[in-house]
């Protein structure tokens, strides 16, 4: 685990569009700290502990607004030099029954999985709204990041797609165990618009990433990186031979628990685990 001091080390380069490591640390740290609630009753983000989370190893950070509607949940994070929406992944059943329906909306400029544009639009008005009150008192602009674990990585991708849609510039995004949000034509245009700026981060047996099935006509879009068995990362040059060969490794390693090992490769502490290595595979 990455020690205090390391973690100091690792900073946001508020510009740079490329795969970054320190962008992608704290982006998957963001996408971790999207899931501090207020309580087992109240699940709307606990704003003045994720504050405190974040100051602890970064002072620059100054402000946490959480967003909660229905089952979706969100915060804005203001840093002294950018902006991060970070959208929280799914954590009930009423979540995955929500990721699991297979409906189409036509919006923006293509076809949308109908449960996660919906999940976004809850807390859309709200969380661009904030947004746009930060800005406007900000002494400076300031760069936008987005990032999301599982369905908050789907709710990002939608985020990236509505500010592309305004041609209203953001830095990168960066997703932990995203779901397929969009059919095959759609993820072209997200191609076109934003692949080198949009990095998609899938651990081993997650199988959250492989849902819904290309079968049903939905695709991913942007730059794929395969976290493999040694938490080593792949590039998109990986095919799929390998990616089938190291899941059967997976198998193989837990025998009969594969359900277990695809739930647990789903956790964002994985996550969070394989970027603050950053050990690449030759």
């Amino acid at each position: 685990m990455t020690s205090h001091d390391e973690k100091q080390t690792k900073k946001v380069n508020p510009y740079k569009t490329n795969l970054d490591p320190g962008n992608a640390y704290w982006m998957a740290r963001l996408a971790r700290e999207a899931y501090r609630s207020k309580s087992d009753e109240d699940n709307s983000p606990d704003e003045d502990k994720i504050l405190k989370s974040l100051k602890g190893d970064d002072s620059g950070f100054l402000k946490v607004i959480g967003f909660s509607h229905k089952s979706s949940q969100a915060i804005l994070v203001e840093h002294k030099k950018y902006y991060c929406m970070a959208f929280r992944g799914t954590d009930e059943i009423k979540d995955w029954l929500d990721n699991m329906n297979l409906a189409v909306s036509e919006e923006l400029f293509g076809e949308f999985h109908t449960g996660f544009w919906k999940a976004t639009q809850d807390i859309w008005d709200d969380i661009f709204g904030k947004y746009e009150a930060l800005k406007k008192v900000s002494l400076r602009p300031k760069p936008m990041f987005f990032t999301g674990h599982s369905l908050g990585g789907a709710m990002a991708s939608v985020a990236a797609a509505i500010f592309i849609e305004e041609d209203i510039p953001f830095t990168s995004c960066y997703t932990f165990g995203q779901p397929r949000v969009v059919r095959r034509e759609t993820s072209r245009v997200m191609n076109n618009e934003c692949q080198s700026r949009f990095f998609r981060f899938h651990n081993n047996n997650d199988i959250v990433a492989r849902i819904p099935q290309r079968l049903m006509g939905y695709s991913h879009f942007g730059t794929y990186l395969y976290i493999d068995t040694d938490m080593e990362i792949c590039l998109d040059g990986v095919g799929f031979w390998y990616r089938f060969m190291d899941s059967v490794q997976g198998f193989i390693d837990d025998i009969g628990e594969m359900g277990l090992d695809a739930i647990e490769d789903h956790d964002i502490n994985e996550y969070l685990e394989a970027v603050e290595r950053w050990c690449f595979k030759d």
